[in-house]
C-alpha cells in the first residue's frame, strides 16, 4: 500500500483545520546523527540553550523521581509564588503551563470567539495565526517596518480586535520594541483589546531600552506578560511557560487550562533554575559573545543579518534556505530556513557555544562555496 506523506483530513474534522498548516519542528540531532552517521551535530535550529543542564536540575528531578506515582500539584503553587514575587505581583496574578504553546492555547480558548480578530506581526512567530484560526478567529497580519515590529500600525488594526500579540524579543528577527514604545501601544489600544506581549526571548535582551514588564503590569489591566523556561533556563524538554497579568484575566485561564497542566519533574526544575543564577549568567554570556561572533563570521561570509537581542541570528543566505539547510545537514549543522515566514532566502540559526559556531561558519563555506 502507498503510504501518502500528506494524508488527507477525515471528513469528520472542524472545518477550521483546513486552513492550518501543521507546525514543522526542526530536525532532531538524533534522526540527523542517525541518517548521516555522525558522532555528533550542532543543532542550531530550535533556540535551544546550548549549555546542556544545570547540575541543580539534576539533583532537582532526582529528589521527586521516586513520586511520579501520584499526580503533580494542579496549581503549581511553590512556582507561582516565585514567579510573582519576581514580577511583584500576587500568585494570583500567574498561570503555568505546558510551555508557551500551551499557555497560549488556553489563551485563544478563553478569549477568542469565532469572528474575533487577532493582530499579529509579520514575520512572527506562526503559532499565533495558526491559534487564531484553529478557533475560526481572523488573524490580522501588520508588516514590520525595518525589521521591527510596527505598534502604531498593530494597535490601529486593533481597533476592532478582542487581542493584538507582540513577540519582543521578535522570532524570527531577533529585534526588540523598546520600554517606551510598548507603553505608548498600550496606551493607544481600545480596552475592548487585549495585549498579548510574548516574552520568551526576554532574558537575552541586553539593551536597557527592553520594557519592564513588571510596571507596566501595574498600569495596564489588559496587558498579558508570557515567559518560558525553555530558553535561557535551559528546559525545552520539561516544557514550562507561564502568564503573568490581571486576576481576572488569569481566572479564565485556569477555567480553560489541564486539570495538571505540568508535571512533578517540570515544576522541581523550574523551581530550582529560578535559583541557578551562576547557570543563566553563564548562558546569557555564551549567548552575548556568541552572538557578536556569529554576526561578524556571517558578515565575513558577505552575508546580511539582521542585528539581534535574542539567542538566535536571522541571516539572507542569499539563495534558497532549504538547500542550504539540507547541504549542512551531512556536516552535522541544523538551522531553521525561513520559508514559514514567507522569507525563502533566509534563515534563523541559534546561537550555539564557541565550537559549534566555529562549526556552523566552517560548514556554510564549504557549502556556498560549493554553489
Amino acid at each position: 500500500m502507498n503510504e501518502s506523506t500528506t494524508p488527507r483530513l477525515h471528513p469528520l474534522a472542524r472545518k477550521a483545520l483546513a486552513a492550518l498548516e501543521p507546525y514543522v519542528p526542526g530536525r532532531s540531532a538524533e534522526d540527523v546523527q542517525k541518517q548521516y552517521g555522525l558522532t555528533s551535530v550542532a543543532k542550531l535550529g530550535s533556540n535551544e540553550n546550548p549549555l546542556g543542564v544545570s547540575p541543580r536540575i539534576r539533583d532537582a528531578l532526582l529528589a521527586v523521581i521516586d513520586g511520579v506515582h501520584h499526580y503533580p500539584d494542579p496549581t503549581c503553587a511553590a512556582l507561582r509564588r516565585r514567579v510573582a514575587a519576581r514580577f511583584k505581583v500576587t500568585p494570583d496574578h500567574v498561570c503555568v503551563a505546558n510551555g508557551v504553546d500551551n499557555v497560549l492555547t488556553c489563551l485563544g480558548l478563553a478569549f477568542l470567539d469565532a469572528g474575533d480578530r487577532c493582530v499579529v506581526g509579520v514575520p512572527t512567530y506562526t503559532a499565533y495565526a495558526s491559534l487564531a484560526l484553529m478557533l475560526n478567529a481572523v488573524p490580522v497580519e501588520v508588516p514590520v517596518r525595518e525589521w521591527r515590529l510596527d505598534l502604531p500600525r498593530m494597535a490601529g488594526a486593533a481597533a476592532n480586535a478582542k487581542m493584538v500579540i507582540v513577540c519582543n524579543p521578535n522570532n524570527p528577527t531577533g529585534t526588540i520594541v523598546t520600554h517606551d514604545e510598548v507603553e505608548g501601544f498600550l496606551k493607544s489600544l481600545p480596552p475592548t483589546a487585549l495585549a498579548v506581549l510574548d516574552e520568551a526571548y526576554a532574558e537575552f535582551a541586553g539593551d536597557p531600552a527592553f520594557p519592564d514588564a513588571a510596571t507596566l503590569l501595574g498600569r495596564y489591566p489588559n496587558l498579558v506578560v508570557l515567559r518560558t523556561f525553555s530558553k535561557i533556563y535551559g528546559l525545552a524538554g520539561l516544557r514550562v511557560g507561564y502568564a503573568v497579568a490581571a486576576p481576572e484575566i488569569i481566572a479564565c485561564f485556569n477555567v480553560v487550562r489541564e486539570p495538571f497542566p505540568v508535571d512533578r519533574l517540570a515544576q522541581a526544575a523550574a523551581e530550582a533554575t529560578l535559583d541557578d543564577e551562576a547557570y543563566v549568567r553563564a548562558a546569557y554570556e555564551n549567548n552575548r559573545t556568541g552572538r557578536a561572533w556569529l554576526a561578524a563570521s556571517l558578515a565575513d561570509l558577505g552575508l546580511r543579518s539582521i542585528p539581534s537581542q535574542a539567542n538566535f541570528v536571522l541571516v539572507d543566505l542569499g539563495r534558497p534556505a532549504n538547500d542550504v539547510a539540507r547541504q549542512l545537514l551531512p556536516h552535522g549543522v541544523i538551522i531553521r530556513p525561513g520559508a514559514m515566514w514567507r522569507l525563502p532566502t533566509w534563515a534563523r540559526i541559534t546561537v550555539g557555544t564557541a565550537g559549534e559556531n566555529r562549526r556552523l561558519i566552517a560548514a556554510l563555506k564549504t557549502v556556498l562555496v560549493a554553489r
